[in-house]
């Protein structure tokens, strides 16, 4: 492959390397799991000594490091892209940078990083992310000691927002998880399809089956299974109701042992180190957004703004159209995220592309935050294959709350400014907030949306959001026996009327049948 005449400040990736191990108790810290990702992403490059190169480390935020976790006290790492410095090797002081919380946060590294070699501060950066949640909740169900820390000295720079996704109205009524706000968006979108529950859990297992597939014949894939829309749809004892429609199946895998990291590099560097260009993949595209932070206060809950324009915005940067893109790696942790990136995206349902390069993150896997390492480095391996095609990532953080998108290939991308701000659009996008949420609604109120929660063994509370007679929006939660709530997975709640109380604990829905 011919070398292409691009500035010498251009991104490149270089080397990618990803591991999984499969081992509980014995498995590995996390410490040694991303040093040997970032061995391989080195091995990759072809370049012996590209240790020596590092001006720069980013590492994707583990999961228990934040204050939303149970064991976050049992993370002992004080700076960890230093500790990972010293673990592979590095003997010089260079820039150390730790993403924000969520989903989001490897493309935004990548981005910071694309950034920063583009201004000539850098040239030559390593990234890494995963999680070892396998091995940690194992130990300690089985009462070990961890001893993971490391006290490195210095703090990173902090990347992206690592603001809580949730307010505290919304943590009382219990839309502090995924797997519970998830659900509601799919109630919401079948609404506006006009679809039962049972249409929706087919068409939901039918598209994650899919997906399934991919993963069946991925080695890296931590349930390499292909599993059959029927088999998906049916609760079962191993295939629990988790969030009312979803079941398990349908919901992303976070306990895992998985870690991948990525070399990228300035343009000018490559060609100092003479790396054959059929090892490059660049950037072509590059946009974070958000959407309105809390689910609550959002005018719509089958919609987001935020993928819609950074979609187009990449697009544009890459000056291509979506059907010249042909790798795609939607963010899949629950099938709402996809189904709604589908419809901002303008992705027919019939579309023949696969919507994945690695499984998805109920069947690949779903490391924490760091998911999109891996789909990234798919890509990557994808393009170097295909070298004429285009590839898109997509990643979301929290409840469908911060995006970002790249397009990648192996063909010399158009100049992109990386100095742009998207603080006009932004601003654009949190002007819809609704003015109207009642924290204290009393009266008669409907249902908007709406998801039926299940523990591991039995179901445990109603999450609603709903609108007064005055058309103040409204979070409640229903309380109730099994008995009831099991008629609630049975009956239809979209549209329901019921009387809304306010409490000194939350607020409480009750439906009138």
């Amino acid at each position: 492959m011919t070398n292409f005449n691009l500035p010498d400040n251009t991104p490149v990736i270089v080397g990618v390397g990803d591991i999984i191990d499969k081992r509980k108790v014995n498995g590995p810290d996390p410490l040694t799991l991303l040093g040997q990702a970032s061995e391989l992403a080195f091995q990759d490059s072809g370049i012996k000594n590209v240790i020596d190169y590092l001006d720069a480390i980013g590492v994707v935020r583990f999961s228990v490091d934040f204050s939303t976790a149970t064991n976050q006290s049992r993370f002992g790492y004080s700076n960890f892209p230093r500790s990972l410095a010293n673990k592979i090797g590095v003997k010089k002081d260079i820039s150390e940078l730790y993403s924000g919380m969520g989903g989001n946060a490897p493309q935004v590294l990548l981005q910071e990083i694309s950034k920063k070699i583009h201004a000539n501060e850098i040239h030559c950066a390593l990234i890494s992310g995963g999680e070892v949640l396998q091995t940690m909740i194992s130990k300690l169900k089985s009462g070990e000691k961890l001893n993971w820390e490391d006290s490195a000295g210095g703090k990173p720079e902090i990347i992206g927002i690592n603001d809580e996704g949730f307010s505290k109205e919304e943590k009382k009524h219990y839309m502090d998880l995924p797997s519970n706000v998830y659900p509601i968006f799919a109630n919401a979108i079948r609404s506006s399809k006009s679809q039962s529950s049972e249409e929706h859990l087919k068409e939901c297992s039918e598209l994650f089956s899919k997906f399934s597939k991919v993963a069946s014949l991925n080695p890296k894939a931590w349930f390499p299974k292909f599993r059959t829309p029927e088999e998906i749809e049916e609760i079962s004892d191993s295939n629990r109701l988790v969030g009312f429609p979803y079941t398990k199946y349908l919901n992303s895998m976070i306990r895992v042992n998985m870690a991948s990291s990525l070399v990228v590099m300035s343009e000018k560097l490559t060609k100092e180190l003479k790396i054959p260009q059929n090892k490059k993949v660049y950037i072509h595209g590059s946009c974070v957004l958000n959407d309105i932070w809390n689910v609550s206060k959002r005018p719509s809950l089958n919609e987001s703004p935020a993928i819609r324009e950074c979609g187009k915005e990449v697009l544009s940067q890459a000056g291509i159209s979506l059907s010249e893109i042909s790798f795609l790696d939607i963010y899949s942790c629950f099938p709402s995220a996809v189904q709604i990136a589908q419809k901002e995206l303008s992705l027919d349902s019939n579309d023949d592309r696969p919507l994945t390069v690695t499984g998805g993150l109920p069947y690949f896997g779903g490391p924490g935050n760091a998911y999109t390492m891996f789909s990234s480095s798919e890509m990557v391996k994808k393009l170097r294959s295909n070298p004429n095609e285009y590839g898109m990532v997509t990643a979301n953080s929290w409840f469908l709350t911060k995006h970002a998108i790249n397009i990648f290939s192996c063909k010399p991308p158009q100049e992109i400014d990386w100095e742009k701000d998207f603080i006009k659009l932004q601003s654009e996008i949190n002007s819809r907030e609704i003015k109207n949420f009642n924290t204290k609604p009393n009266g008669l109120g409907k249902v908007i949306s709406y998801t039926i929660v299940q523990g591991r063994k039995n179901l445990e509370y109603g999450i609603v959001i709903g609108e007064l007679e005055d058309k103040s929006k409204f979070i409640a939660n229903i309380l109730g026996e099994q008995s009831f709530l099991k008629k609630l997975t049975e009956n239809e709640l979209l549209g329901i009327k019921g009387e809304v109380k306010h409490t000194s604990e939350r607020n409480i829905f009750k439906p009138l049948f």
